[in-house]
């Protein structure tokens, strides 16, 4: 937070007592619960009261509160956390509190299952992470067999690239939002997944994904559609928000 030089010191004394009353909220938060006698659907629905106070924290103080967590219910369903934190479509959606979870999961959790369930999603939610270049990938468009990056470096600009289905109803929405704003900034490039591709945008690029095993090799998705943003240059400037 920006304090103006003019504040007192008050303001910033009360925006550290409120930090320090979530933290300590959260840390708490599991005392009086005993999770063992409760339906799944109630405890569901603690975890994401959970997730969202501590998203309300810092990263330093969810290192303790990561392994509290996992001390008190080592057997949670932990689907639960990736579906709220990984799903582009959740209101939880947040990449790097989903790594910080798997990663601290990893550190105190002694089921072979668990750690071997969490070393695969962190190294599928790592593939084409902010700041790399994106994998290349071979495309087919109407003209000719190419790859995403002579696509990329053709726009000459900043591109959107769309992973999508022609049958998936989530991207149909996008597409609709897409073309009431119609961000001249990007180049749009539409990659069906399945072979078949979409009626789009004139002034879009479509393209299809020739080969699956690459693209599960070279790419994750949770959901469709599954969208990055890239530098005419490839690399990504952000991921996974439609």
């Amino acid at each position: 937070m920006l304090v103006c030089q003019s504040c007192s010191g008050k303001a910033h004394q009360t925006e550290s007592t409120g930090q320090s009353s979530i933290f300590a909220k959260v840390h708490s938060y599991w005392d009086n619960i005993d999770v063992e006698d409760l339906p799944e659907d109630s405890l569901e629905q603690l975890m994401v009261d959970y997730l969202y106070l501590l998203a309300h924290t810092n990263d330093i103080e969810r290192k303790t509160l990561w392994q509290d967590f996992y001390k008190k219910i080592p057997e949670h369903p932990d689907r639960i956390v990736v579906d709220y934190l990984g799903d582009t479509d959740s209101p939880l959606y947040s990449y790097p509190l989903l790594e910080e979870y798997l990663v601290n999961i990893l550190k105190h959790s002694d089921d072979s299952t668990t750690s071997m369930r969490c070393k695969y999603l962190l190294e599928n939610y790592r593939k084409n992470s902010v700041g790399s270049l994106i994998s290349n990938l071979k495309v087919s468009t109407r003209e000719q067999d190419t790859t995403l990056h002579r696509l990329i470096q053709e726009a000459d600009q900043s591109c959107m690239i769309i992973f999508y289905d022609p049958e998936c109803g989530s991207c149909d929405e996008f597409f609709e939002l897409l073309r009431s704003q119609r961000p001249a900034e990007l180049k749009i490039i539409a990659v069906s997944v399945t072979g078949r591709a979409k009626d789009i945008d004139d002034s879009w690029t479509s393209a299809l994904v020739l080969n699956d095993e690459e693209m599960n090799e070279k790419f994750y998705y949770s959901s469709l559609p599954s969208v990055y943003i890239v530098s005419k240059e490839g690399i990504v400037i952000d991921k996974n928000k439609p």
